[in-house]
């Protein structure tokens, strides 16, 4: 027996290195090829938080600047206390630039609102008035300079006709949108609530 293991002792070593290389060697070199990946991207993670970490001042500056546009665009915003008084004046505004600019007006309406900002809405109003082309011309550079702003949005002038002056009586409609800032209490079923 001992001559029949030494015949085949270069097999059973064989045998014993491909044993040791198939639960040995092939799962440690799995695990290694595992620990390489999870390690890369670990790595490429911590590039990406330094990144943003170093990038982190320009996020602060960029903060800064629209911290400053929003208090400049405060002026561009009806702030009043309440919606109703948001509309009123909103109203007003609108009928008092039609009145200096000789228009006659027909109807203004609110057509709805949408949420831009948690404490910012836009709301959508129809303005409908008549007038001469001296009338149309004042209204809308009135509209595009005042403060607060009001959007032209979409606009439609027509008329029968004009007389031999050239001149004629337009009826005009505007689509134009207000800002409005949305006071921190607003009165929900009778009761305060914080936004």
């Amino acid at each position: 027996m001992k001559a029949d293991l030494l015949k085949y002792k270069h097999y059973l070593l064989l045998l014993l290195a491909l044993l040791l290389a198939n639960y040995f060697l092939v799962p440690l070199a799995e695990l290694q090829v595992e620990q390489q990946n999870t390690l890369n991207s670990l790595q490429k993670k911590q590039a990406e938080t330094n990144a943003l970490i170093e990038s982190g001042d320009d996020f602060s500056q960029v903060n800064e600047q629209l911290t400053a546009y929003l208090k400049n665009s405060y002026d561009y915003l009806f702030t009043q206390k309440s919606e109703a008084d948001f509309k009123l004046t909103a109203q007003t505004q609108i009928e008092q630039i039609l009145q200096s600019a000789g228009c006659d007006i027909s109807q203004i309406g609110f057509k709805g609102n949408q949420q831009i900002l948690p404490k910012i809405q836009k709301w959508h109003m129809e303005v409908r008035y008549m007038g001469d082309a001296n009338c149309l011309v004042k209204t809308t550079r009135a509209l595009e300079t005042t403060k607060p702003y009001i959007n032209i949005e979409e606009y439609g002038y027509s008329t029968r006709g004009f007389d031999k002056t050239a001149q004629a009586k337009f009826n005009a409609t505007l689509k134009v949108s207000v800002w409005y800032k949305v006071n921190a209490k607003t009165r929900i079923n009778g009761r305060k609530k914080a936004s």
